[in-house]
């Protein structure tokens, strides 16, 4: 095998890398939109069905709901992030210059998020919501 041929697999193996992660946080995205959903409707759910059957009250904007959609929203940023950095170090494959994915901030700007919201959850679950 020649070095065009061994370039042109490496190249082929970091492509494909590159798509594989990619996949890997659009289901993270997609997991944490659909959690922020459930998280944002379930109260109603409870409201309707536990609490009130015979009654159907408008959604309460709660805790819940702001919490819901903050995770709604930091899925939709990782899309969106995921998808910037994908176009990036597929660029610099197909450039071979390699470099921008060891500098990439991409996920620790979402780590971030995620410990943000999740502290926010946490001291929603812990005193509860308010009536």
């Amino acid at each position: 095998m020649n070095d065009a041929n061994r370039r042109s697999h490496a190249e082929t193996r970091n492509l494909l890398s590159n798509e594989r992660t990619f996949l890997a946080w659009l289901r993270t995205a997609v997991a944490l939109m659909t959690f922020g959903f459930v998280l944002a409707k379930f109260d109603l759910f409870l409201q309707m069905r536990l609490l009130h059957p015979g009654h159907h009250p408008l959604p309460a904007a709660g805790a819940h709901n702001t919490i819901g959609l903050a995770l709604v929203l930091v899925g939709v940023l990782t899309l969106a992030a995921a998808t910037f950095h994908f176009h990036r170090v597929r660029q610099d494959i197909l450039r071979d210059s390699g470099h921008s994915a060891a500098h990439s901030r991409l996920p620790f700007v979402l780590a971030g998020l995620l410990v943000a919201t999740g502290i926010a959850l946490a001291i929603y679950l812990w005193v509860g919501p308010r009536p």
